[in-house]
């Protein structure tokens, strides 16, 4: 019987040789995230043909270079992270809007330190 950790080398070499066998054939490697609404489809879709996830979305991004629909109706999509980055770039070059306290007269340091004495001034005498 084979143990836990026998099984686990032997998966891990395994594993880095379809890698390689891959690499040699041309794959990239890529790690994604996608969002719940994708995550149905792509079951959905796994469901449907019996395919691995890998030949769904590979047979997706192909089908998107020749032109075919990609998308269902309730899909939107979403904006190009380039465009993000452009927006975000001019909206943090804005100001921030004055607040109601700075439109307020600020009285000059030299009267502010008057007004400081002359309350430590009127606690002496009371004394």
């Amino acid at each position: 019987m084979v143990t836990i950790e026998q099984r686990r080398k032997t998966d891990r070499k395994r594993r880095e040789r379809w890698r390689k066998k891959k690499l040699a054939e041309g794959c990239k490697q890529v790690q994604l995230m996608i969002t719940p609404e994708a995550q149905k489809i792509l079951k959905r879709e796994k469901e449907r043909s019996g395919e691995p996830f890998v030949q769904i979305i590979n047979r997706g991004i192909i089908n998107l270079e020749k032109g075919l629909p990609s998308t269902t109706g309730k899909t939107k999509a979403r904006p190009s992270i380039l465009k993000k980055t452009k927006a975000r770039s001019t909206t943090s070059v804005k100001t921030k809007p004055q607040s109601s306290t700075s439109k307020k007269i600020k009285p000059h340091p030299s009267e502010q330190l008057n007004l400081f004495f002359e309350s430590e001034n009127q606690g002496q005498s009371n004394s």
